[in-house]
């Protein structure tokens, strides 16, 4: 998955997107945004972190997390056993089909922590949907019809998101927003394009006439990590495929990927799965 903007393509027979997660390892999703919805739902286990446009939630079984689109999100998981979620995406063309105004909404839906309990009710309705779109789902390989259930399931969730979940979306902080998402984009995408050279703040304020002060704070206000944690998260996710599916030394696959060395790739992937890139591939591979 990009840590930047991601276009998100549904399955070809539905009108949504739907990723069933099952994995007892840790895992890291670091920042990123697109145009869809996103629904997070915990069916066992738990996400450790999920964090939101600055905010942070810990996200336990039956917890229901949704991500506004263009919302800048990233998800942390540690081990654990028995772990399962849903993630399920509503790509903007579908829900401005299904509600022309969808531009000037946003949906208001975090169960966690919720006690009152009109909206407690209300987020048990989206439970029920949620479920069903999950067991339906499962049934798409041996039931050729199934993708008919998951279809109406998928238009009876959006008409419960807009019934209680729907608030207005303030026309200055949605402008603003595309403003800061255009500019990222320009800044991310140049660092995946260069991520495995010799990346720094001074590159990037040279390429985007920007002092380094002011990228430093735009970078960190919008996204909630500096350059260079950033930077590292590209470098980390474009290596892990060469780790797992190599048997390329650990120094040749940090300089392959932009590290300066193995001593900061051990560091960068130790911070996220908690042990280093060798004992990640040993446990694996036994």
């Amino acid at each position: 998955m990009d840590y930047s903007y991601e276009f998100i393509e549904p399955h070809e027979d539905l009108p949504v997107k739907i990723i069933i997660h099952t994995s007892d390892n840790s895992a890291f999703i670091p920042r990123h945004w697109h145009e869809s919805v996103e629904i997070s739902y915990v069916l066992s286990g738990k996400i450790d972190q999920i964090y939101i446009d600055g905010k942070e939630y810990e996200s336990r079984e039956g917890d229901i997390v949704l991500i506004n689109s263009n919302s800048i999100h990233s998800f942390s998981v540690g081990r654990g056993k028995n772990r399962k979620s849903l993630t399920l995406f509503i790509p903007a063309d579908f829900l401005k089909a299904v509600y022309p105004e969808s531009d000037k909404i946003e949906f208001h839906c975090i169960s966690i922590g919720e006690q009152e309990v009109e909206i407690k009710k209300q987020f048990d309705e989206l439970r029920n949907i949620l479920n069903s779109i999950v067991n339906a789902y499962h049934d798409i390989e041996k039931d050729p019809l199934a993708y008919i259930k998951v279809t109406s399931l998928s238009y009876e969730l959006i008409y419960l998101l807009l019934k209680h979940f729907k608030q207005d979306k303030k026309s200055s902080s949605e402008f603003k927003a595309r403003k800061h998402i255009e500019r990222l984009n320009l800044i991310t995408d140049f660092i995946k394009q260069n991520y495995n050279q010799a990346l720094s703040l001074d590159n990037l304020s040279n390429e985007f006439n920007l002092s380094t002060e002011y990228l430093s704070r735009f970078f960190m206000k919008h996204t909630g990590m500096t350059v260079l944690n950033y930077i590292n998260a590209i470098r980390l996710e474009k290596s892990f495929p060469e780790l797992m599916n190599t048997d390329h030394p650990i120094i040749q696959i940090a300089l392959n990927h932009g590290f300066p060395n193995e001593k900061s790739f051990n560091r960068v992937f130790k911070a996220v799965y908690e042990i280093t890139p060798h004992q990640y591939r040993k446990e694996q591979k036994n």
